[in-house]
């Protein structure tokens, strides 16, 4: 199956966060954060529409057209983590949103693999925010077309592309497209929660 991915346009983001919501709700590293299933499928929605926003703002998002069933958002290799982005989309207010223990314990693994991307990739690339498709759509093809369009122009630009997942599931699916591994399955502090981390060189 195929898909035809196209941009967000701003009165998607609702749809597309509920989508993430549903997408990422097993995902380790939600679960981590906020352990009960009623209260992640409540907040994630949430979380989700401000990452959207931000991603509309500093990044590119693309979705599948007609029904929405899957999204992904880059940031582009001059992306600006502006507090006035942050601000704007709500990315700020996360802690508010989702409590500050479950803040904390988010923090923990993205902080861990921050410091692995400023680690591992010292060269200018396009990075993988956020890709998820609805469950029951899942293994369709769907998360490789809709990462196609950017994929298809940093080849043209001779760029890079960088992602990490905390679910292991995932593993098998990035190194079909066509990515490498560089970070194989690394706890995250003493969360319990592993990561892996991909590079994408131009033309692979």
């Amino acid at each position: 199956m195929s898909a035809n991915p196209v941009r967000l346009t701003g009165s998607q983001i609702p749809a597309a966060a509920a989508t993430l919501a549903r997408a990422f709700h097993d995902d380790p590293l939600m679960v981590y954060a906020i352990p009960d299933p009623s209260e992640r499928a409540r907040l994630l929605p949430d979380v989700y529409a401000r990452m959207i926003r931000f991603g509309f703002l500093a990044g590119e998002v693309y979705v599948t057209a007609g029904a929405l069933e899957g999204v992904a958002l880059w940031l582009p290799p001059n992306a600006k983590w502006t507090r006035e982005n942050l601000e704007a989309s709500g990315m700020h207010q996360l802690a508010t949103v989702i409590g500050d223990d479950a803040y904390q314990r988010y923090r923990e693994v993205v902080g861990r693999e921050w410091q692995a991307r400023e680690r591992d990739m010292t060269i200018a690339c396009w990075y993988l925010f956020l890709l998820g498709v609805e469950p029951s759509r899942q293994r369709r093809g769907l998360g490789g077309a809709l990462m196609r369009p950017v994929i298809e122009r940093a080849d043209a630009e001779r760029l890079a592309c960088y992602l990490e997942t905390e679910n292991q599931r995932n593993v098998a699916f990035y190194l079909k497209e066509g990515f490498e591994m560089i970070v194989n399955g690394e706890e995250a502090g003493s969360s319990g929660v592993r990561f892996w981390t991909f590079r994408r060189t131009p033309g692979r």
